[in-house]
């Protein structure tokens, strides 16, 4: 079974740029090595990531997110079960999402999906990463 998880974190206080640049680095290691695929926006002091990958490959990972010190004020926007992936090659890194049409029409895939697949909280969900994106540019 596939899934996906989305969520928001910020960053620790005593995070420094070489902290985050190795995140970043270990984080594309281990996601391609767990064909583990999804996204991760890196903007003012915050994390943005949707994670899409086998049922217990997700839990496990985000698991070891939330004992993650580099992160604080983790929250859990989305938690489903998916049919196909929208992220098939993993994008990580600090882009700017607006800057890469591509990039944008997944995001708008995936927020499609969640609607369709009548995931209650769905307004709430893109309303929350519409300011999270608006707010962090």
């Amino acid at each position: 079974m596939i899934k996906t998880i989305c969520y928001i974190s910020n960053f620790s206080d005593n995070l420094t740029k070489s902290v985050i640049d190795d995140l970043i680095e270990d984080v594309n290691i281990s996601n391609n090595n767990n064909d583990i695929t999804g996204l991760l926006i890196v903007r003012n002091k915050h994390f943005f990531q949707i994670l899409e990958g086998e049922n217990d490959k997700i839990n496990n990972l985000y698991d070891k997110i939330k004992q993650d010190l580099r992160h604080k004020n983790l929250f859990k926007l989305l938690d489903a079960r998916i049919e196909d992936r929208i992220f098939k090659d993993y994008n990580s890194g600090k882009f700017d999402i607006f800057q890469r049409y591509q990039d944008l029409k997944k995001l708008h895939l995936y927020f499609n999906w969640i609607k369709n697949a009548n995931y209650l909280p769905a307004e709430e969900l893109i309303h929350l990463t519409t300011n999270f994106l608006k707010h962090n540019k």
